[in-house]
């Protein structure tokens, strides 16, 4: 039976009577549902568009059935936006795409040309993978806590989130979860990550995330053996969490010899070997992972070592010291470390992208700082110094870390620094600029309040608002704020 109203208002009001008639018949109709409009499957009809489906704003599906899709659906409700307790099929015989914000119940896949996700779109009941790839682009795909895969998944049936986006799933309490993706880039391939989690948190809201790249992990140094595959891991919400992963390669992505591979977790913070790969059946595994970042295969590599000269205005003492920063009963730290700097380490294309962290590094009165970072970072990154009340200031341009012992010296001119944002203190010697406790990138009347206030309150010992370190905030430290603020000085940064 086929009916085709050309009034799209009315076009609804006739399907939905269709339906209750006559269940699991085909309807064809004009599919743009009006402001104001609900067009009603009830359980046990069918609905099938063999045109795109559009959902007005304010407009409403309410299906309890199956919908059937041939073409696009776009949603142009704000929000996400519920689409009813029943199933939405998509089947079509070209790409189809899933516009807008759409709340499924069940979304089934079968569509051997592909779907691709146009936009934030979540299932709280059942995905089934038929047929054809879902690709998440920059959108999400996000799993309710109650959501499960149905399916057989593999190259020709999963998700693949190669973009920015992610597929996410969301846990009520510590179990396990298969995601089921891969990657199209060339031959399709199929590469899931299985989660268990065997405690932890998971409050309303939470999610973890993956996605992945069938490329070496970026900056990784020259090496014999790792894989041509690595997946970024997320986590939103979830807290005292403890998982294994597991993690499903091809062995088309192992260059050199497998029997050789870690599993590795690089992430902002930390680089964290753990168990070898598999090399029958082609996994990575890591146990007790409590932080995420992102995993590969990779030969275990022995560390570098950073090797920096950093001059603090607030504390220079002239010739290339620096006085101790002080406490309450003397030096804040022992031996000759004059202060504790953070370093991070950011990626030459995209500075918003931070490769490593290295916190509480000490600084010696000489300006020296050394400290290991991993083996596996040999790409060029620009070097960040981070200090408690000092603008945050990084190098002029990357730094290479092919070597193993990478250097850099911000104290030999004020070029050194990104916009040669440096002080010259004589002598030869440039100084990152102090008077920033508010840390907020700029010397300003915030950092001003925050020393008077401290000031005034006579506060004594080793804190952000004592400028120049002395162990007591007064008026020195307010004219380094002050001499700063009036010279408007701030950070640069890439």
């Amino acid at each position: 039976m086929e009916t085709k109203p050309k009034n799209p208002i009315f076009s609804f009001v006739i399907i939905s009577i269709l339906l209750l008639a006559y269940p699991f018949q085909h309807i064809l109709a004009e599919n743009i549902i009006t402001s104001g409009a609900k067009v009603k499957v009830s359980a046990g009809t069918m609905l099938v568009s063999l045109e795109s489906l559009t959902i007005k704003s304010g407009g409403t599906l309410d299906n309890s059935g199956i919908v059937i899709l041939k073409k696009d659906l776009t949603n142009e409700n704000a929000g996400s936006n519920s689409l009813g307790v029943g199933t939405v099929v998509f089947s079509g015989s070209v790409n189809q795409n899933i516009n807008g914000s759409n709340l499924f119940q069940n979304l089934t896949i079968n569509n051997a040309t592909g779907v691709t996700n146009g936009g934030d779109n979540k299932v709280n009941g059942v995905l089934t993978l038929t047929s054809g790839q879902l690709t998440l682009g920059a959108n999400n795909l996000t799993l309710g806590p109650a959501a499960t895969i149905a399916g057989s998944p593999s190259s020709t049936s999963m998700i693949v989130p190669t973009g920015s986006g992610e597929i996410r799933k969301s846990f009520s309490a510590a179990g396990n979860f298969t995601f089921p993706v891969g990657d199209n880039s060339g031959t399709a391939e199929y590469s899931p990550v299985t989660l268990n989690y065997t405690s932890g948190t998971f409050p309303g809201g939470n999610y973890t995330g993956v996605s992945l790249a069938n490329t070496q992990y970026p900056g990784s140094p020259a090496a014999s053996n790792y894989l041509k595959r690595y997946w970024k891991l997320t986590q939103n919400g979830a807290s005292g969490f403890s998982c294994t992963a597991l993690f499903q390669y091809l062995p088309s992505d192992v260059v050199g010899s497998e029997n050789q591979l870690l599993c590795t977790e690089i992430s902002p913070s930390s680089v964290i070997n753990y168990n070898a790969a598999n090399p029958a059946t082609h996994q990575l595994t890591a146990t007790g992972v409590t932080s995420f970042g992102t995993f590969t295969g990779f030969q275990l590599l022995a560390d570098k070592s950073l090797n920096l000269t950093v001059m603090l205005e607030s504390l220079y003492n002239g010739g290339g010291l620096m006085r101790k920063a002080q406490n309450i009963g003397g030096p804040q730290f022992p031996g000759t470390t004059a202060d504790q700097i953070s370093v991070e380490l950011h990626n030459a294309a995209s500075y918003s992208s931070i490769a490593y962290m290295l916190n509480n590094l000490n600084l010696s009165t000489t300006g020296t700082c050394t400290s290991a970072v991993p083996g596996i970072l040999s790409g060029s990154y620009y070097i960040t110094i981070h200090h408690r009340n000092s603008i945050v200031t990084t190098t002029a341009l990357p730094v290479s870390f092919s070597g193993s012992t990478p250097s850099y010296n911000f104290s030999s001119s004020a070029s050194q620094a990104f916009g040669s944002n440096l002080k010259s203190m004589g002598g030869g010697y440039y100084a990152i600029y102090g008077g920033d406790p508010s840390q907020d990138g700029s010397v300003d009347g915030s950092d001003m309040a925050l020393v008077e206030n401290a000031s005034t309150g006579l506060l004594q010992g080793y804190n952000a608002q004592d400028v120049n370190g002395d162990g007591i905030v007064d008026g020195s430290d307010m004219q380094i704020v002050d001499n700063n603020s009036t010279n408007i000085i701030h950070s640069y940064l890439p």
